[in-house]
């Protein structure tokens, strides 16, 4: 009875021993995840769905999960120290490195950070054995190769936008090479210095800089406001002297028209038009002045009115020695 008993004790307990070990092989994969199944180290499977899976328990198989939509980030040069558990503030440490070599043979210390996303899970798991460490080496090796292509201007100021974009695209190239499994998604100079000995000199020739470019943008300022005021300037003599010259044209058309319509007038009666025009300029000349005209051969004084309102009882009876 005894032995019968142990008997079925042994069967229970086997069957929740394996009860148990099956009940290892379930697994969730989450949104964004994917499930790599393993079964004696080679790969039988990948899962993408989200949800509750099975696997064969260890040791025959197992399961690597990497999370697709996580970005990554590698700091080069330095490294954030968080001081508190889920904290906002944040110290950084400098990393000791090796100087980078210009293209105009100089040194520059270079400090950057890199984001990163798995691209192919099955890539990233079994191609590299040591990816953090694999992708800072190829990181070290994408900054020196760019950093050779340029002189230390570009590198400090002028051309850190294209930098950046050059070591992504280099960076990415070496990732595809070795079939990593990771794509780049940004390249960001944190910090670029010279060494520290020769800092000093470099920062007076960065404050020259700023005073040329200073300089050079309030002569520009200037120029802005002096070149258009000078062509308005100059469009208003223009446009006053074409006004001027449609006036004088205007009056030299009237003149032209005025005489030949005197000289048609002149050629039909020369004496009356001779005298009709010597008295208009008489009256130009001499006007609000009582005006009198005298005949040459009778000596007699002849009242002519030539302005509005006179009459002949005004005029005088004798001859009072000339004109008035």
């Amino acid at each position: 009875m005894l032995k019968k008993i142990s008997k079925y004790l042994v069967i229970f307990i086997i069957i929740v021993i394996f009860a148990i070990w099956v009940s290892t092989g379930f697994y969730t994969v989450r949104s964004g995840e994917e499930a790599i199944v393993l079964r004696f180290g080679c790969q039988v499977r990948k899962v993408s769905n989200a949800g509750l899976n099975w696997h064969v328990p260890a040791p025959i198989e197992e399961v690597i999960k990497v999370n697709m939509l996580e970005v990554k980030r590698i700091e080069y040069g330095y490294k954030t120290l968080e001081t508190v558990k889920d904290s906002s503030y944040l110290e950084y440490a400098d990393i000791p490195r090796q100087l980078m070599l210009t293209g105009d043979e100089n040194l520059v210390n270079i400090e950057a950070a890199i984001q990163y996303q798995v691209s192919r899970a099955e890539d990233y798991i079994f191609n590299v054995r040591d990816q953090t460490y694999t992708l800072e080496a190829a990181v070290e090796a994408s900054i020196r190769r760019v950093i050779a292509n340029h002189v230390l201007d570009e590198v400090l100021t002028e051309n850190k936008f294209e930098i950046q974009q050059e070591i992504k695209e280099d960076l990415q190239d070496t990732c595809d090479i070795y079939n990593m499994g990771v794509i780049i998604l940004a390249v960001q100079l944190q910090d670029v210095n010279p060494p520290e000995e020769v800092d000093a000199a470099f920062k007076d020739v960065a404050n020259a800089r700023e005073d040329r470019n200073s300089y050079i943008n309030e002569a520009e300022s200037y120029r802005n406001e002096v070149i258009p005021r000078a062509r308005g300037n100059a469009a208003k003599i223009v446009n006053d002297a074409l006004a001027y010259k449609e006036k004088r044209i205007a009056e030299a058309q009237g003149d032209v028209a005025n005489f030949i319509q005197i000289l048609e007038q002149y050629q039909q009666g020369k004496d009356v038009t001779r005298i009709r025009m010597y008295l208009e300029t008489m009256e130009e000349i001499l006007p609000g002045i009582d005006k009198y005209f005298v005949d040459s051969q009778d000596g007699l004084i002849k009242f002519l009115p030539l302005q509005p309102g006179q009459t002949n009882q005004n005029r005088p009876t004798q001859q009072e020695g000339g004109t008035n």
